[in-house]
């Protein structure tokens, strides 16, 4: 169920400072890193072309940490704070990855001080570390909906792979980003008053359609990623 706090954490994530990074390719990856002095970010790693850019919005294909793994996540930036406001409180992703040969693995989706990421479920986040540095291509899939509208189709897109044992020394001694863990605060009590407080909210910032507007919105960015 979706919190206060994760509204709060996601609206809080769009006025980060911008990063002063240093990149390098390696194959096809890209690993983004601000520097060594105390204090700076963690690296980051990324498929050297977005799944989404538009308007603003990003998503990409990272690695990032999960405790001592090093595991692929879905991140998705620059979205409004009220699509992240539509995002927590009344919608649902569904995102999952599968490596060439292997089966698909769903993702959980929640907002973070990092923006909109998915990553793999726990049980899964093993098989998907072991599996990512030999793989030669992944699929990713996304879909969203909104509770009280009809789920957006799903985008689905395939990438090659390489340099990736290159690229995973290289993130792991300079440091990766961390998984988010889950946001823990007062859980509204129903499906029925998420949807309710995002349509008030909504409503109240300016967007007179309230979570339908928003639904439109995301859609517009969903069929720009094809």
């Amino acid at each position: 169920m979706r919190t206060v706090a994760y509204l709060a954490i996601g609206i809080a994530a769009l006025g980060g400072s911008a990063r002063a990074a240093t990149q390098e390719q390696i194959g096809s990856w890209v690993l983004d890193c601000p520097g060594s002095k105390p204090g700076a970010e963690p690296c980051i790693m990324r498929f050297n072309k977005r799944i989404l850019d538009k308007s603003g919005v990003i998503s990409d294909l990272e690695i990032q940490a999960a405790g001592k793994l090093l595991v692929p996540v879905i991140v998705l930036r620059g979205l409004s704070p009220e699509m992240l406001m539509a995002a927590s409180l009344a919608g649902k992703t569904e995102a999952s990855i599968q490596f060439a040969g292997g089966t698909r693995e769903d993702m959980n989706c929640a907002t973070s001080s990092s923006g909109y990421i998915c990553s793999p479920k726990d049980d899964a986040a093993p098989k998907m570390a072991s599996a990512l540095p030999a793989a030669r291509s992944v699929t990713v899939r996304v879909g969203v909906s909104m509770a009280g509208n009809s789920p957006l189709p799903p985008q689905e897109k395939t990438l090659d792979l390489s340099g990736t044992n290159e690229a995973l020394a290289k993130l792991r001694a300079a440091g990766p980003s961390q998984v988010p863990g889950p946001a823990t605060a007062l859980a509204l009590q129903s499906p029925d008053g998420m949807m309710g407080m995002a349509d008030t909210l909504l409503k109240a910032a300016g967007y007179p359609n309230g979570v339908s507007q928003i639904q439109a919105m995301i859609a517009k960015y969903m069929q720009g990623s094809k």
